[in-house]
């Protein structure tokens, strides 16, 4: 062959080379975690204060999400959602794919309390929790951003963000939702007063899908999920 015609064509199929490989790269419904970081080894407790570790999950997939009990909007839906995944893995689930929760407010939620929180939900699968030193690695290896705060805006002694009615006259006594025992009770509404919770937890929200080699690999946010389509995300890792 020429030489001065072989160059030019040995060029050509570098760039074409270079072209394919980014398409197989974008190869997941969620968002690729492109490079993929690796999952560092932990030992936390799960909801039956037993030792768990997530090198015990090696050689299969992992969902892991991260919640925490007393959320009152997007975890229970995050929860629902694990659990049609659990369903349709069927015996699957606990062989090739398993689904992980970990707190990001061990302050309330230890072991029992998950158990409470599961066992209400019929959810079958780890909630973990732990000291918050080890925790935090987790989160921080996940790059879960998180905040705590304690923000009272009407002084009621109900956090903001759990607060249902931010304007209750101050002095009042208030429900578990913050809206005043006098003022603010819809009609025919039982009051139940509850302890005023003194803190309020605000993470980044998001599942991660991890390969059987202990890779991040996909990220779901999670007001994005779409089950179906999480599903073929783990079917690709289980037969890649």
């Amino acid at each position: 062959m020429n030489r001065d015609i072989f160059a030019p064509l040995f060029i050509i199929f570098i760039f074409l080379s270079g072209c394919i490989g980014e398409e197989q790269t974008n190869v997941f419904y969620g968002e690729d975690i492109n490079p993929y970081i690796p999952v560092e080894d932990f030992i936390l407790l799960d909801e039956n204060g037993e030792n768990i570790s997530i090198s015990d999950y090696e050689g299969m997939v992992l969902v892991v999400a991260f919640l925490f009990t007393r959320c009152p909007d997007i975890c229970p839906v995050v929860s629902s959602n694990l659990a049609f995944i659990v369903d349709q893995m069927g015996d699957r689930h606990g062989k090739e794919m398993q689904v992980l929760t970990i707190t990001v407010d061990p302050w309330t939620d230890n072991s029992t309390v998950l158990k409470d929180y599961a066992d209400d939900r019929d959810l079958d699968w780890p909630h973990i929790s732990g000291e918050l030193p080890e925790l935090e690695k987790v989160w921080l290896n996940f790059d879960v951003g998180l905040q705590s705060y304690n923000n009272d805006t009407d002084e009621d002694g109900v956090a903001d963000g759990f607060d249902t009615c931010p304007n209750t006259p101050k002095g009042e006594e208030v429900d578990g939702n913050g809206c005043g025992l006098e003022t603010e009770q819809n009609d025919g509404q039982i009051t139940i007063k509850h302890h005023p919770l003194a803190y309020w937890v605000d993470h980044t929200t998001g599942t991660i899908i991890v390969d059987k080699n202990m890779n991040q690999r996909v990220w779901w946010g999670d007001l994005d999920w779409n089950p179906e389509l999480v599903l073929e995300d783990i079917e690709y890792l289980i037969d890649e």
